[in-house]
């Protein structure tokens, strides 16, 4: 019986590709807990999903200068471009800097589901930092088996996974360095779930297709955009872009200033009820596109490379950004359509809009607050997007690409 070698069973599986990478200069501890981490996620990986050829390969870049605070959207940026270089599927970023955080007090990871990419920082998992007495052999054990956790969850949640409450499960969201090691498995539907989407992973790129020259830069984006739909709807999701009323508060104020002033001149009164409300509704779509370009362009949310590196990864990462600037700016219209309209009803009466316009009375009132809500909505969604032109670029790159601070 004719039997394949090992060699040529292992190569016709599908594989996958992890780029781990050592930002900035690290001590003697972390660089071997580091090559001990990957040495156990590899074997968890090759245990849990045997059908897939995993390569993890490891790369140092201690030239990149870091202070004692790193901001994680610059790692994740430098991040992207050595994972479009060497076309991992996936990439952990290791970082001895603590991360500066936005909605926690610290942060030991960071996750971006439209990169594909997450950070790890050593800076507040070491024992030594918490006893002074813990040997060396202690330290490299520790720091390795909770990167190891850091790297599976953060694997689950590029894959889809959702945050469970289950302390024992690897998509628990730990409390303090100490609970990594309580979380030790995944359930079977959540197997399942990341085999799934690794086997979407694993299959031939687009830009690994010959069909793939003859493409034109748009048709490459169009069609990679509908392959990878499912990948850019997961990173949407997670983004949350529904909370930047919330989260971009120099966006919101801007709009919210400039709504309160217009309904308050009876100006914008006149003008609005001299307008179509069908002409305002489409003035208003055009202004949220428009901003939404402005705002991707301003804050550099995109990535931009060569024909010759136009890779699917990249398409995935600039249609994500899109969507979840548009999205969080269709948000911001909507709240402030619905605060104009309620603010118009119970605040101004149909004898006082009457007497700003030089109407009648017995006008339809209901009409004239929608056109000056429509109105005002549409100038106040272009001066805060303005306003989220300003927005510091680090933290609106978190808002838009770090889906999750463990």
């Amino acid at each position: 019986m004719d039997r394949s070698s090992p060699d040529k069973a292992c190569s016709a599986l599908a594989p996958i590709e992890i780029g781990l990478v050592i930002v900035g200069r690290m001590d003697r501890i972390d660089k071997q807990a580091i090559r001990s981490s990957r040495e156990q996620l590899l074997t968890w990986l090759q245990s849990q999903f045997p059908q897939f050829a995993w390569r993890i390969s490891a790369v140092q870049r201690e030239e990149v200068p870091l202070s004692i605070r790193q901001e994680p959207s610059a790692l994740l940026r430098d991040g992207s471009d050595l994972r479009d270089a060497e076309g991992w599927d996936f990439a952990i970023l290791f970082t001895a800097a603590d991360l500066t955080c936005r909605y926690k007090p610290y942060s030991i990871a960071v996750t971006s589901s439209a990169l594909d990419l997450a950070v790890v920082s050593t800076n507040r998992i070491d024992p030594h930092a918490f006893d002074a007495e813990v040997d060396e052999d202690a330290r490299i054990s520790t720091v390795a088996q909770r990167l190891t956790t850091l790297c599976i969850r953060s694997l689950g949640h590029l894959n889809g996974l959702a945050v469970v409450r289950d302390e024992s499960n690897f998509m628990h969201i730990p409390s303090s360095p100490k609970e990594l090691s309580e979380m030790s498995e995944f359930d079977s539907s959540q197997l399942s779930a990341i085999e799934n989407n690794l086997h979407q992973i694993a299959d031939p790129r687009l830009e690994e297709t010959q069909a793939a020259t003859e493409l034109s830069p748009l048709r490459f984006y169009v069609q990679s955009a509908y392959i990878n739909r499912h990948e850019i709807i997961d990173a949407v999701r997670h983004a949350r872009p529904w909370e930047f009323p919330l989260r971009l508060l120099r966006l919101t104020a801007a709009a919210v200033s400039t709504t309160t002033l217009l309904m308050l001149t009876a100006e914008s009164w006149h003008l609005a009820s001299n307008q179509a409300i069908t002409k305002l509704a489409i003035l208003l779509g055009i202004v949220l596109i428009v901003t939404t370009a402005l705002v991707a362009v301003r804050q550099r949310l995109l990535l931009q490379r060569r024909r010759s590196l136009m890779r699917e990864q990249i398409v995935i990462t600039n249609v994500s950004a899109v969507v979840i600037v548009l999205i969080g700016l269709a948000t911001t219209a909507s709240a402030l359509l619905a605060l104009n309209v309620s603010a118009g009803f119970f605040l101004y009466a149909p004898s006082l809009v009457a007497s700003w316009i030089d109407s009648d009375v017995g006008m339809s009132v209901f009409t004239v607050y929608w056109q000056v809500a429509l109105f005002v909505t549409t100038l106040g969604l272009f001066i805060g997007a303005l306003g989220a032109t300003f927005e510091e670029q680090h933290h609106f790159r978190h808002v838009v690409f770090v889906d999750e601070e463990i």
